[in-house]
């Protein structure tokens, strides 16, 4: 029987090093999962990964178009991406199957960061009133990245799909996809952390300077232009939602990390 979700884990280079503790907090669940792991052309070679399966990339590509790589492979209802890198906490893959309401287009738990195993940011505090809110989360979440779709995020594999799956870049493709979701439907929180996050100067989550944060802001916009079940309004409100970003990154952004390093 094909169990109830997938995990897709894409791989490359150094993360096949962290591989082994992400695929075993994989299998310790309390869910069978449809395990997926996608070798980008790495210099370095897997494991043996018995019980999964492994697709391979002929040549590099980037990090979104490693996990639309994999979810083409998905033959489960419901998935869910990890990062290499990254540790899903035991009864994770439980909480995100019953946490997941009909109605939902997805449903995040919290992270935990490896580094000092506080609360990560993501997902950003505010994130979880606007929630309540479903139009209001989808204008937020196209001006400013609010829903991480890696690690302790359940979605389903059609809605995935149908959204576009991730960009085809190795930044600001996870908040395109999460953009697109956001307004095709519901999106829940739980403050119940699900996924530990561990930083790497190189991760993929990483924030970039302002230039690479513009880039993927206008490549977020882009792709809600030529989504076909993007709301009239939001479609006509894009480039009020272009001088929003430029103001959340150029001016919001520096502000607040202001004030957090005096609260520091």
């Amino acid at each position: 029987m094909t169990p109830p979700v997938a995990v897709v884990i894409p791989v490359w280079d150094s993360y096949v090093g962290f591989l082994g503790e992400a695929v075993a907090s994989v299998r310790e669940q309390d869910v069978e999962a449809e395990l997926i792991v996608v070798d980008n052309a790495s210099t370095e070679p897997l494991p043996e990964l018995p019980g999964g399966q492994v697709i391979r990339s002929p040549t590099r590509i980037s990090t979104g178009a490693a996990r639309n790589l994999g979810l083409a492979a998905v033959t489960a209802p419901l998935v869910v991406f990890l990062d290499a890198d990254d540790l899903l906490l035991p009864g994770t893959l439980a909480r995100l199957l019953a946490g997941l309401g009909d109605d939902d287009i997805a449903f995040a738990m919290a992270i935990v960061d490896g580094d000092t195993g506080g609360r990560h940011r993501a997902p950003r505090r505010v994130a979880y009133a606007l929630a309540r809110a479903p139009r209001l989360f989808a204008l937020a979440n196209t001006i400013w990245s609010l829903l991480p779709t890696q690690g302790a995020t359940i979605m389903r594999t059609a809605d995935v799909r149908a959204a576009g799956g991730y960009g085809d870049r190795s930044q600001g493709e996870d908040w395109a996809l999460a953009a697109t979701l956001a307004w095709h439907g519901r999106v829940r929180l739980a403050q119940e952390p699900g996924l530990v996050y561990r930083w790497r100067f190189d991760s993929p989550g990483r924030e970039g300077a302002d230039a690479d944060l513009l880039d993927n802001a206008r490549f977020v916009r882009d792709r809600l232009r030529r989504d076909p079940q993007l709301p009239a309004a939001a479609r006509s409100g894009l480039a009020l939602a272009a001088v929003l970003q430029w103001l959340a990154v150029v001016v919001v952004r520096p502000l607040v990390r202001g004030l957090r390093r005096l609260r520091d």
